[in-house]
């Protein structure tokens, strides 16, 4: 095959890999939504080929579900499942804050100590789908100042599996609140370079998160699963 042409396929591979990743992130693909191959690949100009590809690669990660003749689907996690990934995304969130509280570097901090700032704004006005998507940019730092790729991905996978859910705990009366200042503690330890109080501030603070998240759960009769 030629180089040229076999590049592109892998870019239009990866390109609609990302759209349906951030479509299932955003909430715009729910758990259970059906991902037919033929509407795809009319939106994206291309043969079935690449959107089966990319299919298969969010497979991987677990956020597309294949199914033997009958398609895909957005992956539909049960309850049990979802706890079981906060409790895992806890130590992985803990992990990249000590790490980044040693490694991260200066222009980061200071990056950090921004988007934390930005946040407030938020705290009077309830704006939890604002609140969100900068809490993302603030984890996401965290994650880079590690310094360690493999940490990164891990912890991007896992929460990109449960993002989705995680806009639940902010709708909470308080929660962006509490939230706000559990990054107080950590933007502080990391600045300081504290390891150890970065650590255990962060496991505090997605713990909270996954207790508030469980409580939800419980609202909901814990249900089986979420969506159908």
């Amino acid at each position: 095959m030629d180089v040229a042409l076999l590049n592109k396929k892998q870019y239009r591979t990866e390109e609609i890999a990302k759209w349906i990743r951030d479509e299932i992130e955003s909430g715009a693909l729910s758990p259970g939504a059906r991902l037919e191959e033929r509407p795809l690949s009319e939106r994206f100009g291309v043969p079935k080929t690449p959107i089966r590809e990319a299919l298969i690669q969010l497979s991987t990660i677990g956020l597309v579900e294949l199914r033997q003749r009958r398609g895909a689907i957005v992956t539909v996690l049960s309850v049990d499942q979802v706890i079981s990934m906060f409790e895992v995304m806890t130590e992985l969130e803990t992990m990249a804050a000590k790490l980044a509280a040693s490694r991260m570097s200066a222009p980061d901090r200071a990056e950090l100590e921004k988007i934390h700032r930005r946040s407030e704004t938020c705290i009077s006005t309830e704006d939890f789908e604002k609140y969100d998507a900068i809490n993302k940019e603030f984890h996401e730092l965290i994650y880079r100042g590690s310094c360690n790729d493999y940490l990164e991905t891990s912890v991007k996978d896992v929460r990109s599996r449960l993002r989705v859910y995680r806009k639940y705990p902010f709708t909470k009366a308080g929660r962006i609140r509490q939230s706000f200042a559990d990054h107080e503690q950590i933007v502080e330890a990391i600045s300081k370079g504290d390891a150890e109080v970065a650590g255990a501030a962060m496991r505090d603070h997605i713990s909270i998160g996954g207790r508030v998240f469980a409580d939800l759960v419980v609202q909901m009769g814990r249900q089986t699963e979420f969506w159908r």
